[in-house]
């Protein structure tokens, strides 16, 4: 399982950019709230019986953490409930045009024996995850406001890396079979 800190999503809430564009190379310069990690550490151990008030936890009740499914949750007619929600269309586009193949309609209408092959059911995964982030995002959108840590087993990693953005979309689950040996 993969671990990720996300200090960028909880400060400024849900921002896809243009749908997984890295942090860095979308924002020009640190957003005026922008927390420097290396002069956090540095004031850490050099003040560790006070920490210092951009650090004071925050309850339970404005905290949220995403957990995001790996290969096996896979299913005919994923993402279709998903569909009526803003940008979601534009993710399975995207993937189309990484992966070569559309990715929405053997989601939607299967085969299910072709779903399950391991080349096919992560991006599937990887790409219903993140639209069920944006059907979160319009639902209760304090849960990704206050989101503090992401965090994916197996492919569901990906996911958790992308929402971080800490990685591309287009960097996801797209590789060859050969490729997992």
């Amino acid at each position: 399982m993969c671990f990720v800190m996300s200090a960028r999503v909880a400060r400024a809430g849900w921002s896809w950019g243009l749908w997984g564009r890295r942090a860095a190379s979308s924002l020009r310069e640190p957003p005026p709230d922008a927390v420097d990690v290396a002069e956090l550490l540095r004031d850490a151990s050099s003040a560790q019986d006070e920490a210092p008030e951009a650090l004071a936890p925050r309850p339970p009740s404005r905290c949220s953490v995403l957990l995001f499914p790996g290969q096996g949750s896979q299913m005919v007619g994923m993402g279709g409930g998903l569909l009526g929600f803003p940008r979601v269309r534009q993710l399975y586009e995207a993937a189309h045009r990484v992966l070569g193949y559309d990715l929405l309609e053997l989601c939607l209408h299967g085969p299910q024996e072709d779903l399950d092959r391991t080349v096919h059911c992560q991006p599937a995964v990887f790409v219903a995850s993140l639209a069920a982030v944006e059907k979160l995002h319009h639902l209760q959108p304090a849960v990704i406001e206050n989101c503090v840590a992401a965090a994916g087993f197996s492919v569901g990693e990906f996911a958790a890396l992308v929402f971080a953005g800490a990685m591309e979309f287009s960097e996801g689950p797209a590789v060859s079979p050969e490729e997992f040996c």
